[in-house]
């Protein structure tokens, strides 16, 4: 399976609604609007990930429909936010999962973007993984939109080629807290191995498939981390 390449747009404020490649689910919407019309996950009945549905707003209704653009080539409209523990790395067998802390200095729904969590091209054609972050706010994690289960799974974008330089990857749309927040990377393969979300398996190379030896390592240094409001 190949996907269609994926389209560098610069970000704009107001452009965040444009459609995603993928099916989404917005099952963790936010259940309660704040001063941003996007909701704490704490209040009136969220659990974190607002995976009671519902929109934000007194009028039950939330004002994207979408995910933002996956790809942009730069953060003027967000914040900088750090990775204090260091870089990341997730295997498709071994580790298949890594930790770390990622810092910010604000509250609320944000998207979340670095510089490109894969860098092996076609030789690794399922360098793809899947993010959360845990805070008191939000503990489970979970993104408040989702291409498979409750997670935004973050394609492998450079299988037809190198992305030019500096863009940043959507990671997802998390609920963020002032200090430290946990984050967690989890390859795919072995969500795929379990036969779940097997729609996302790149099956195209048989030698970079989840159930070879291949690495398909993915990296998430976070060295470009752009934090954008989720207005």
């Amino acid at each position: 399976m190949r996907r269609a390449p994926l389209v560098l747009l610069p970000l704009f404020a107001g452009s965040l609604t444009a459609c995603s490649d993928y099916e989404f689910s917005t099952e963790h919407w936010p259940t309660r609007a704040d001063d941003s019309g996007l909701g704490d996950p704490e209040e009136d009945g969220g659990d974190g990930g607002g995976s009671t549905g519902g929109g934000g707003g007194d009028d039950g209704g939330d004002p994207h429909e979408d995910p933002p653009e996956e790809l942009i080539d730069d953060c003027r409209d967000g914040n900088v936010a750090t990775l204090p523990s260091g870089g990341m790395v997730v295997l498709s067998w071994d580790p298949t999962t890594d930790v770390g802390t990622l810092a910010t200095a604000v509250s609320g729904w944000y998207h979340v973007y670095d510089y490109t969590i894969a860098e092996s091209g076609s030789s690794q054609t399922n360098e793809t993984a899947r993010f959360r972050i845990t805070n008191a706010g939000n503990p489970e994690g979970t993104p408040r939109y989702a291409n498979c289960g409750e997670d935004w799974w973050v394609m492998d974008a450079d299988n037809d080629g190198e992305l030019p330089e500096g863009t940043r990857i959507y990671i997802g749309t998390f609920w963020l807290e002032p200090g430290q927040n946990d984050l967690t990377m989890e390859h795919l393969c072995p969500t795929l191995r379990a036969g779940e979300c097997t729609e996302l398996h790149e099956t195209g190379d048989a030698g970079s498939t989840c159930d070879t030896s291949n690495p398909n390592s993915v990296h998430f240094d976070g060295e470009g981390i752009c934090i954008v409001p989720a207005r």
